[in-house]
């Protein structure tokens, strides 16, 4: 077993920079320092294999002073990048109860993105009609091609129009297309970017908000992509565009939004705001206009149901309660006043009093306490007796944590099924990839499907 790389330079072969030091490296550890073995040389780099017969030995690679810099630097800004956000796992664990489901959909369709109609349209199949039904999708994430960007060659394809109103008309009514398809309580989140001509940015972004509304098409957000990782560009005399925009539409008001489900994951239990600050992803493989996985899982966390009725279509839905004692264990006052209750002879009634009452100089506790300074004199009574136990602590009490209590579904005897993402342009298919990775279903269109490989060993820890 590897226990330990380091790097020897050729300047100072006494000198080492310890990249790992760990005992029991993981599947994928490993494999990271496979691939340095291979991209060093044999003749540079003694080979996992060999190193794997005696657990106590190094991998060391011999390098000059400045390609051992590189790579370490390379290295570091690697598992840095991994550790911002949560794994994979953890966003898989906070999506929910996904049901298992063997058959589930995943597929992608060549058709015209701004054509398409579901397989019970009752229109004739001219190449356009899809395999999955009306009202199925509970979430579209899709990135159309930008304006005048890149010629793909294909027939039909969008971006290529004269003008970008026209660009921005098609997009719209490919909206109006794509409704047909989405669950009453779906969402769209579509990223769109904008455009240098004539030295002045276009404004399609605008362009787009304006005449989505006008089409009746609610916007709930227009989310910042921020990115430190963009193209870069040889202008002299403007700052380097380092963002996009991502609009989550909605037709009806009445619409799946699972806000603490993505405030666990991505906001530390607040709400975290619409900038998101998303790197693309390292390896993007050959097609030239991917968007980063992350965009997805937060798109899907937030918008996408784990479960629905295959019957009914009711998704299932998070409850949330706050239990009295779930206090932050972060927090050593919350530990401290738990440690004081327990050792007390206060009793549930004693909490509940606490809340009901709150405290006067915590204008937050009225947003989430029961009946704050109407109390009658039992309740009070309560409070005081606590407060006198708790002393300072007694505050700890009134913010106690919320927590997923269970997922409410319908009345229905059918066995729920994972919730549906479609992606229209699913190019190399990251949308597609994302979500059905994370248990949900997924369906996708495209002009060209050469691009698009299902990938799913490409999405763990």
């Amino acid at each position: 077993m590897v226990t330990q790389a380091e790097i020897t330079t050729m300047s100072d072969k006494g000198s080492t920079r310890v990249l790992f030091n760990e005992d029991n490296l993981s599947e994928e550890v490993r494999a990271v320092l496979g691939e340095i073995t291979a991209c060093i040389g044999g003749s540079n780099a003694q080979t996992l294999e060999e190193a794997g017969s005696d657990e106590n030995s190094h991998i060391h690679l011999n390098l000059d002073q400045g390609e051992a810099s590189d790579l370490y630097d390379r290295l570091q800004n690697h598992f840095q990048s991994e550790d911002q956000g949560p794994s994979f796992s953890e966003i898989r664990e906070i999506q929910g109860a996904i049901p298992q489901a063997p058959d589930r959909l995943v597929n992608v369709e060549k058709a015209d993105a701004c054509k398409v109609h579901p397989s019970d349209s009752g229109r004739d199949d001219d190449g356009n009609k899809l395999g999955i039904q009306s009202d199925s999708v509970n979430l579209i994430v899709t990135s159309p091609p930008y304006w005048q960007l890149r010629d793909y060659g294909m027939e039909n394809q969008l971006g290529q129009e004269d003008s970008p109103e026209e660009y921005v008309e098609k997009i719209v009514n490919a909206l109006d297309q794509w409704e047909d398809f989405l669950h009453p309580q779906g969402s769209i989140f579509l990223n769109i970017g904008d455009k240098y001509k004539n030295k002045s940015l276009v404004g399609i972004p605008g362009m787009f908000a304006e005449r989505a509304r006008k089409s009746r098409w609610t916007i709930r957000n227009q989310i910042i992509w921020s990115k430190d990782n963009g193209i870069p560009s040889p202008a002299k005399d403007r700052l380097v565009p380092r963002h996009e925009h991502i609009f989550h539409l909605v037709p009806k008001d009445d619409y799946y939004y699972d806000l603490f489900g993505y405030s666990q994951a991505f906001g530390n239990g607040s709400n975290p705001g619409d900038v998101w600050n998303i790197d693309h992803d390292q390896n993007t493989g050959d097609h030239l206009a991917p968007f980063p996985r992350e965009l997805v899982f937060r798109a899907v966390t937030l918008a996408c149901p784990p479960a629905i009725c295959p019957d009914c279509g009711t998704p299932h839905t998070r409850q949330i309660e706050r239990p009295l004692k779930n206090l932050n264990p972060d927090r050593p006052q919350a530990q401290r006043a738990l440690e004081k209750y327990d050792n007390s002879k206060l009793n549930k009634d004693h909490l509940r009093a606490i809340r009901a009452v709150g405290i006067s100089d915590a204008g937050k506790a009225k947003e989430i306490q029961d009946a704050t300074g109407g109390n009658d004199d039992e309740i009070q009574e309560l409070a005081d007796e606590a407060k006198e136990v708790l002393g300072g602590y007694f505050r700890e009490f009134t913010f106690p944590l919320p927590k997923t209590a269970s997922w409410s579904g319908c009345d229905c005897d059918a066995n729920p099924v994972p919730g549906l993402v479609f992606d229209p342009f699913a190019g190399s298919g990251t949308t597609i990839n994302a979500a059905y990775s994370l248990g949900y279903q997924a369906w996708g269109t495209d002009l060209d499907r050469t691009n698009f490989e299902l990938k799913l060993d490409h999405f763990t820890d």
